[in-house]
Protein backbone atom coordinates (compact mmCIF):
# COMPACT_ATOMS: atom_id res chain seq x y z
CA UNK A 1 0.00 0.00 0.00
CA UNK A 2 1.65 3.31 -1.07
CA UNK A 3 2.21 6.02 1.73
CA UNK A 4 -0.63 8.31 2.07
CA UNK A 5 2.25 11.60 3.31
CA UNK A 6 3.86 10.71 0.22
CA UNK A 7 1.03 10.70 -1.81
CA UNK A 8 -0.07 14.00 -0.32
CA UNK A 9 3.27 15.55 -0.84
CA UNK A 10 3.09 14.74 -4.66
CA UNK A 11 -0.73 15.97 -5.10
CA UNK A 12 0.65 19.29 -3.60
CA UNK A 13 3.91 18.93 -5.90
CA UNK A 14 1.62 18.43 -9.17
CA UNK A 15 -0.75 21.11 -8.50
CA UNK A 16 2.47 23.48 -7.91
CA UNK A 17 4.33 22.71 -10.97
CA UNK A 18 0.74 21.80 -13.14
CA UNK A 19 2.14 18.39 -14.79
CA UNK A 20 3.19 14.86 -13.45
CA UNK A 21 6.28 14.97 -15.31
CA UNK A 22 7.63 18.24 -13.35
CA UNK A 23 6.49 16.92 -10.27
CA UNK A 24 8.55 14.00 -11.02
CA UNK A 25 11.55 15.68 -11.24
CA UNK A 26 11.33 17.31 -8.24
CA UNK A 27 10.14 14.28 -6.17
CA UNK A 28 13.19 11.98 -7.72
CA UNK A 29 10.18 9.85 -8.71
CA UNK A 30 8.63 8.27 -12.82
CA UNK A 31 5.50 10.11 -13.65
CA UNK A 32 3.93 6.60 -13.49
CA UNK A 33 5.00 6.43 -9.64
CA UNK A 34 3.17 10.07 -9.31
CA UNK A 35 -0.08 8.96 -10.98
CA UNK A 36 -0.05 6.24 -9.32
CA UNK A 37 -0.32 8.41 -5.86
CA UNK A 38 -2.73 10.48 -7.17
CA UNK A 39 -5.05 7.89 -8.17
CA UNK A 40 -4.47 5.92 -4.75
CA UNK A 41 -5.89 9.07 -3.16
CA UNK A 42 -8.66 9.65 -5.30
CA UNK A 43 -9.74 5.95 -4.87
CA UNK A 44 -9.09 6.25 -0.98
CA UNK A 45 -11.13 9.46 -1.01
CA UNK A 46 -13.51 8.35 -3.31
CA UNK A 47 -13.66 11.50 -5.32
CA UNK A 48 -11.53 13.01 -8.40
CA UNK A 49 -9.07 15.94 -7.27
CA UNK A 50 -7.79 16.18 -10.91
CA UNK A 51 -8.44 17.15 -14.12
CA UNK A 52 -6.50 15.62 -16.67
CA UNK A 53 -5.91 16.76 -19.81
CA UNK A 54 -3.08 16.30 -22.06
CA UNK A 55 -1.46 19.32 -21.42
CA UNK A 56 -2.02 20.52 -17.78
CA UNK A 57 -3.56 19.35 -14.61
CA UNK A 58 -6.44 21.46 -12.70
CA UNK A 59 -7.93 20.86 -9.45
CA UNK A 60 -12.07 19.64 -9.19
CA UNK A 61 -13.52 21.34 -6.30
CA UNK A 62 -13.37 18.72 -3.66
CA UNK A 63 -9.13 18.66 -4.92
CA UNK A 64 -8.94 22.83 -4.28
CA UNK A 65 -10.26 22.60 -0.78
CA UNK A 66 -7.96 19.18 -0.21
CA UNK A 67 -4.84 21.12 -1.84
CA UNK A 68 -5.12 24.06 1.20
CA UNK A 69 -5.49 21.12 3.52
CA UNK A 70 -2.48 19.39 2.68
CA UNK A 71 -0.09 22.54 2.56
CA UNK A 72 -1.55 22.88 5.65
CA UNK A 73 -0.45 19.80 7.01
CA UNK A 74 2.79 19.43 5.09
CA UNK A 75 3.88 22.92 6.19
CA UNK A 76 3.67 21.63 9.77
CA UNK A 77 5.06 18.99 9.30
CA UNK A 78 8.54 20.57 7.57
CA UNK A 79 8.21 22.66 10.38
CA UNK A 80 8.67 20.17 13.51
CA UNK A 81 11.20 18.68 11.35
CA UNK A 82 13.54 21.66 11.30
CA UNK A 83 12.73 22.09 14.97
CA UNK A 84 13.53 18.87 15.91
CA UNK A 85 16.98 18.68 12.98
CA UNK A 86 17.88 22.90 14.53
CA UNK A 87 17.49 21.52 17.92
CA UNK A 88 19.74 18.44 17.49
CA UNK A 89 23.50 18.59 17.70
CA UNK A 90 23.98 16.51 14.41
CA UNK A 91 23.15 18.84 11.48
CA UNK A 92 21.10 17.03 8.78
CA UNK A 93 18.58 17.25 6.26
CA UNK A 94 17.71 18.52 2.79
CA UNK A 95 18.85 22.36 1.67
CA UNK A 96 17.38 23.01 -1.95
CA UNK A 97 20.13 25.69 -3.72
CA UNK A 98 19.72 28.14 -6.59
CA UNK A 99 22.52 29.52 -8.13
CA UNK A 100 23.78 30.82 -11.33
CA UNK A 101 25.36 28.52 -13.39
CA UNK A 102 29.20 29.94 -13.81
CA UNK A 103 29.36 30.76 -10.03
CA UNK A 104 28.16 27.56 -9.06
CA UNK A 105 30.10 25.17 -11.81
CA UNK A 106 33.41 26.64 -11.16
CA UNK A 107 33.10 28.12 -7.09
CA UNK A 108 29.84 26.74 -5.41
CA UNK A 109 30.65 22.66 -6.52
CA UNK A 110 34.44 22.83 -4.63
CA UNK A 111 32.26 24.28 -1.49
CA UNK A 112 29.29 22.11 -1.38
CA UNK A 113 32.02 18.71 -1.80
CA UNK A 114 33.68 20.13 1.26
CA UNK A 115 30.68 20.79 3.33
CA UNK A 116 29.40 17.49 2.43
CA UNK A 117 32.11 15.36 3.32
CA UNK A 118 32.10 17.95 6.87
CA UNK A 119 28.66 17.20 7.41
CA UNK A 120 27.70 13.54 6.02
CA UNK A 121 24.13 13.79 7.10
CA UNK A 122 23.41 16.59 4.65
CA UNK A 123 21.71 16.47 1.49
CA UNK A 124 21.96 18.94 -1.21
CA UNK A 125 19.97 19.54 -4.31
CA UNK A 126 21.66 22.55 -6.99
CA UNK A 127 19.96 23.62 -9.52
CA UNK A 128 21.74 25.64 -11.61
CA UNK A 129 20.10 28.82 -13.61
CA UNK A 130 21.23 32.12 -14.71
CA UNK A 131 17.36 33.17 -14.42
CA UNK A 132 15.94 35.65 -11.37
CA UNK A 133 14.01 33.26 -8.97
CA UNK A 134 11.60 33.61 -6.56
CA UNK A 135 12.58 31.19 -3.95
CA UNK A 136 8.88 31.14 -2.30
CA UNK A 137 7.37 30.18 -5.48
CA UNK A 138 10.06 27.70 -7.15
CA UNK A 139 10.35 26.26 -3.87
CA UNK A 140 14.11 27.12 -3.14
CA UNK A 141 15.35 27.33 0.09
CA UNK A 142 18.50 29.35 -0.83
CA UNK A 143 19.34 31.29 -3.49
CA UNK A 144 22.20 32.85 -4.54
CA UNK A 145 21.95 36.23 -6.46
CA UNK A 146 24.47 38.32 -8.68
CA UNK A 147 23.89 42.36 -8.81
CA UNK A 148 21.53 44.48 -7.06
CA UNK A 149 18.33 43.41 -5.44
CA UNK A 150 14.80 44.42 -6.25
CA UNK A 151 14.05 46.51 -3.30
CA UNK A 152 10.47 44.82 -2.64
CA UNK A 153 11.66 41.47 -1.93
CA UNK A 154 10.05 40.13 1.06
CA UNK A 155 13.49 37.78 2.25
CA UNK A 156 16.03 37.70 4.25
CA UNK A 157 19.01 38.92 2.48
CA UNK A 158 22.90 38.05 3.78
CA UNK A 159 25.64 39.83 1.71
CA UNK A 160 28.38 37.71 0.55
CA UNK A 161 31.84 38.87 -1.18
CA UNK A 162 31.74 40.87 -3.97
CA UNK A 163 31.59 38.99 -7.46
CA UNK A 164 35.01 40.55 -8.29
CA UNK A 165 36.50 40.29 -12.27
CA UNK A 166 39.36 39.65 -13.62
CA UNK A 167 41.38 39.62 -17.18
CA UNK A 168 43.50 36.70 -17.91
CA UNK A 169 45.23 35.38 -20.83
CA UNK A 170 47.31 32.19 -21.73
CA UNK A 171 50.82 32.45 -21.19
CA UNK A 172 51.29 31.00 -24.77
CA UNK A 173 48.88 33.93 -26.20
CA UNK A 174 50.54 36.41 -24.32
CA UNK A 175 53.59 35.20 -25.51
CA UNK A 176 52.36 35.41 -29.40
CA UNK A 177 50.42 38.76 -28.90
CA UNK A 178 51.83 40.61 -26.09
CA UNK A 179 50.67 42.17 -22.83
CA UNK A 180 47.65 45.09 -22.69
CA UNK A 181 49.14 47.69 -20.75
CA UNK A 182 46.20 49.58 -20.82
CA UNK A 183 42.51 49.23 -21.39
CA UNK A 184 42.83 50.57 -24.60
CA UNK A 185 44.79 48.19 -26.09
CA UNK A 186 42.31 45.83 -25.93
CA UNK A 187 40.76 46.78 -29.27
CA UNK A 188 43.99 45.16 -30.87
CA UNK A 189 43.58 42.07 -29.03
CA UNK A 190 41.34 39.07 -29.34
CA UNK A 191 38.75 39.08 -26.41
CA UNK A 192 36.32 36.43 -25.93
CA UNK A 193 33.56 37.56 -25.18
CA UNK A 194 29.92 36.15 -23.64
CA UNK A 195 26.87 36.56 -26.39
CA UNK A 196 24.94 34.53 -28.74
CA UNK A 197 27.22 34.85 -31.95
CA UNK A 198 26.53 37.48 -34.54
CA UNK A 199 29.11 38.84 -37.23
CA UNK A 200 30.95 42.05 -36.45
CA UNK A 201 29.77 42.02 -32.51
CA UNK A 202 31.05 44.59 -30.31
CA UNK A 203 31.11 44.82 -26.15
CA UNK A 204 32.17 47.00 -23.85
CA UNK A 205 34.29 45.92 -20.97
CA UNK A 206 34.26 48.35 -17.85
CA UNK A 207 37.45 49.37 -15.70
CA UNK A 208 37.95 52.17 -13.28
CA UNK A 209 41.35 53.77 -12.46
CA UNK A 210 42.88 56.84 -10.72
CA UNK A 211 41.95 58.63 -13.53
CA UNK A 212 38.16 57.30 -14.05
CA UNK A 213 35.93 54.92 -15.03
CA UNK A 214 35.50 53.73 -19.18
CA UNK A 215 33.88 51.39 -20.90
CA UNK A 216 36.52 49.99 -23.81
CA UNK A 217 34.57 48.58 -26.59
CA UNK A 218 36.40 44.99 -27.84
CA UNK A 219 36.06 42.93 -30.69
CA UNK A 220 35.58 39.68 -31.10
CA UNK A 221 35.66 37.22 -33.55
CA UNK A 222 34.23 34.83 -31.22
CA UNK A 223 31.28 35.22 -29.12
CA UNK A 224 30.01 32.38 -27.10
CA UNK A 225 26.66 32.14 -25.09
CA UNK A 226 28.47 29.63 -22.20
CA UNK A 227 30.80 30.92 -19.58
CA UNK A 228 32.83 26.62 -19.35
CA UNK A 229 33.48 27.21 -23.38
CA UNK A 230 34.97 30.82 -23.61
CA UNK A 231 37.36 29.67 -20.17
CA UNK A 232 38.02 26.38 -22.25
CA UNK A 233 39.07 28.88 -25.31
CA UNK A 234 41.12 31.27 -23.28
CA UNK A 235 43.25 28.00 -21.82
CA UNK A 236 44.09 27.28 -25.60
CA UNK A 237 45.12 30.54 -26.07
CA UNK A 238 42.70 31.92 -28.64
CA UNK A 239 42.21 35.24 -26.87
CA UNK A 240 41.90 37.44 -23.58
CA UNK A 241 39.16 35.88 -21.05
CA UNK A 242 37.15 38.61 -18.42
CA UNK A 243 35.71 36.60 -15.63
CA UNK A 244 34.91 35.78 -12.04
CA UNK A 245 38.12 35.84 -10.36
CA UNK A 246 37.28 33.67 -7.24
CA UNK A 247 36.58 31.08 -10.54
CA UNK A 248 40.18 31.75 -12.22
CA UNK A 249 41.93 31.43 -9.12
CA UNK A 250 43.17 27.63 -9.66
CA UNK A 251 43.89 28.34 -13.08
CA UNK A 252 45.77 30.95 -12.51
CA UNK A 253 47.85 29.46 -9.51
CA UNK A 254 48.75 26.23 -11.97
CA UNK A 255 49.74 29.27 -13.79
CA UNK A 256 47.85 28.36 -16.91
CA UNK A 257 46.69 31.50 -16.84
CA UNK A 258 48.16 35.01 -16.55
CA UNK A 259 46.54 37.79 -14.98
CA UNK A 260 46.55 41.10 -17.22
CA UNK A 261 45.82 45.09 -16.82
CA UNK A 262 46.11 44.46 -12.80
CA UNK A 263 46.81 47.85 -12.35
CA UNK A 264 42.74 48.82 -13.31
CA UNK A 265 40.03 47.74 -11.79
CA UNK A 266 37.18 45.87 -12.74
CA UNK A 267 33.89 46.83 -10.95
CA UNK A 268 32.49 44.25 -8.72
CA UNK A 269 28.96 43.12 -8.07
CA UNK A 270 26.76 42.52 -5.27
CA UNK A 271 25.88 38.83 -4.38
CA UNK A 272 23.74 37.81 -2.03
CA UNK A 273 22.26 34.69 -0.31
CA UNK A 274 18.64 34.89 -0.09
CA UNK A 275 16.23 32.98 2.23
CA UNK A 276 13.11 33.15 4.54
CA UNK A 277 13.99 35.17 7.27
CA UNK A 278 11.81 32.96 9.58
CA UNK A 279 14.35 30.07 8.97
CA UNK A 280 17.47 32.17 9.99
CA UNK A 281 17.77 30.52 13.78
CA UNK A 282 17.75 26.93 12.07
CA UNK A 283 21.56 25.69 12.61
CA UNK A 284 21.36 23.97 9.31
CA UNK A 285 21.17 27.50 7.97
CA UNK A 286 22.97 29.61 10.00
CA UNK A 287 26.00 26.83 9.69
CA UNK A 288 25.86 26.93 5.70
CA UNK A 289 25.45 30.28 5.48
CA UNK A 290 28.64 30.94 7.57
CA UNK A 291 30.74 28.67 6.00
CA UNK A 292 30.01 29.55 2.70
CA UNK A 293 31.06 33.47 3.64
CA UNK A 294 33.90 32.16 4.52
CA UNK A 295 34.58 29.89 1.85
CA UNK A 296 34.41 33.02 -0.47
CA UNK A 297 36.17 35.56 1.72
Amino acid sequence: MLDKLTGMRAFVVVVQTGSFVAAADRLDMSPQMVARHIATLEKQLETRLLNRTTRRQSLTPAGSLYYRRCETILQAINSAEREASSSSAILAGTLRLNAPVTFGRYVLVDFLSIFLERYPQMRIELILSDDVINPASEDFDLVIRIGELDKKLRLAAKPLPAYRFIACAAPQYLAKYGHPEQPSDLKHHECLVFAPWSAGLSHYWPFSSSEGYAEVMVNSRLAINDWGAILEAALRGTGLLFGYEKGLERFIKMGKLVPVLEDFNIPPREMHLLYDPSRANENRYKVFIDELYEHLS
